[in-house]
């Protein structure tokens, strides 16, 4: 009897494990990005029509962004966080949370002025394997990540470009429209400048102190409709500005730098979704 009672164990254990779910397995995922301006390519050193109230010529000065948060989206409406791949000088992970930076200039022609060579147009990583209809992330970097030392963190989270001070963080954006003629051009405000970032921040992190801001200004974007293996995401600087005269400065710094009171951040927040539904991000083939 004690004989069978052990093999009868036995043969229950093996069924068990027979009868356990596999474990699921990870897929890849790129979500890569594109500049536009409406239906158009965007690109350093290309000229980019029709922008803002008085539908302006314009160059590209620079195109930089922060994503974070990255979740794609099944058929039945969850949100399945995105693991991203090892660090790198475009990615990092720390405590948990994951930024990539995005970079779609390439340091040339109108570029010149503050562009790098490299670029990254991808938040590149892996999700449990499934089918997945749509994503959502959030534009900038979480505060826990945000309200660092800069020179002290790893990249791409040192980028002195992005870099706005240990109390204020990041831009979130670095998005930088400019005068096609120069000096001699018609604007009368020669760049506009979109540093989309926390304002209203108080505390110094330097000496301890916990950092709050008035204004996060994290834009939560997500798209209903989107296949990471067959779509990219179109970054459209026209709607982007769409809401702005981007030859003036209304006052403040030219363009939106954030600041609660800057005229021509109303319409850049709106665009964003910060007020309202978004319209900057959009799902386009590949």
């Amino acid at each position: 009897m004690k004989h069978l009672g052990r093999s009868s164990a036995l043969a229950l254990g093996i069924a068990l494990v027979a009868a356990a779910p596999a474990a699921a397995k990870d897929q890849k995922v790129d979500i890569r990005f594109t500049a536009v301006a409406g239906d158009q390519p965007v690109a350093c050193g290309t000229p980019i029509e029709g922008l803002g109230t008085t539908a302006q010529p314009a160059q590209l000065q620079d195109l930089r962004f922060f994503v974070s948060e990255v979740k794609l989206i099944t058929r039945a409406g969850k949100a399945v966080p995105v693991k991203l791949g090892a660090n790198s000088t475009y990615r990092v992970t720390r405590g948990g949370i994951g930024v990539t930076l995005i970079d779609l200039e390439n340091g040339t022609g109108s570029c010149a002025v503050d562009g790098t060579p490299g670029m990254n147009a991808v938040v590149r990583g892996t999700a449990p394997a499934g089918r997945y209809v749509g994503a959502r992330w959030t534009v900038g970097v979480p505060f826990a990540l945000n309200h660092t030392d800069a020179p002290a963190t790893p990249a791409p989270l040192n980028s002195a470009a992005m870099a706005w001070s240990w109390q204020g963080g990041r831009k979130f954006t670095k998005i930088e429209l400019t005068d096609p003629g120069g000096a001699a051009g018609t604007w009368k405000a020669k760049t506009f400048f979109v540093h989309l970032g926390s304002a209203g921040c108080t505390g110094n992190p330097a000496t301890g102190q916990t950092v709050s801001c008035t204004a996060p200004n994290r834009p939560a974007i997500r798209l209903k409709k989107f296949n990471p293996a067959k779509q990219q995401v179109a970054v459209d600087v026209k709607a982007m500005v769409a809401g702005s005269d981007v030859t003036v400065n209304g006052g403040n710094a030219p363009g939106c730098m954030s600041a609660p009171t800057d005229p021509e951040c109303a319409g850049v927040f709106a665009a964003f979704g910060l007020k309202g539904t978004q319209t900057v991000f959009k799902a386009i083939g590949r």
